[in-house]
């Protein structure tokens, strides 16, 4: 039988490192059915859903641990009631930054009740109008019911200036 988890590794960026972690979980017949990656400042983030024998699972966490002590490891078990989405809405979001901007989003997004596949956000200063502008880009996943439109109006009432493109 097999086991399916996620593995949440954050740590110091350096050549080569995603792949030498595939090569590890390839292995001990680990396989990643699906992957994020982030790099940021020198750092980075990924989960992997990783799909292994059940016998082999506690050793594929041990050697990751050991062969990469640099990095931090978190593992949880993949629950089986996973929602099912029929569609993805892709929306971007521009508008001035303000305090408590993207936690104003993320509150929408938690009341409808919808899924975040992707979350990206960006701050720009723009200095031939002194602002610092915000932009968003959001992969959602939602039931084939749900209108793409009435989501990009509900995130357009934060403000005035609020734009929602569905893309």
């Amino acid at each position: 039988m097999k086991s399916v988890f996620i593995t949440t590794i954050t740590g110091p960026d350096s050549p080569g490192i995603i792949k030498s972690l595939a090569e590890t979980t390839r292995g001990i017949g680990g396989e990643w059915e699906t992957s994020k990656v982030m790099k940021l400042g020198g750092q980075f983030a990924a989960l992997m859903k990783v799909l292994i024998a059940e016998e082999s699972s506690s050793a594929l966490k041990e050697e990751l641990e050991k062969q990469f002590p640099q990095l931090v490891f978190k593992h949880a078990e993949v629950v089986s009631a996973e929602v099912q989405a029929t569609k993805t809405i892709n929306l971007e979001i521009d508008c001035k930054d303000r305090p408590g901007l993207t936690k104003d989003i993320n509150n929408i997004l938690a009341n409808l009740d919808l899924v975040v596949e992707n979350m990206e956000f960006n701050r720009v200063h723009v200095s031939s109008i002194g602002e610092t502008m915000f932009n968003a880009r959001l992969a959602l996943a939602v039931a084939e019911s749900v209108n793409d439109e009435a989501v990009a109006e509900e995130i357009e009432s934060l403000s005035d200036d609020v734009r929602v493109s569905v893309i």
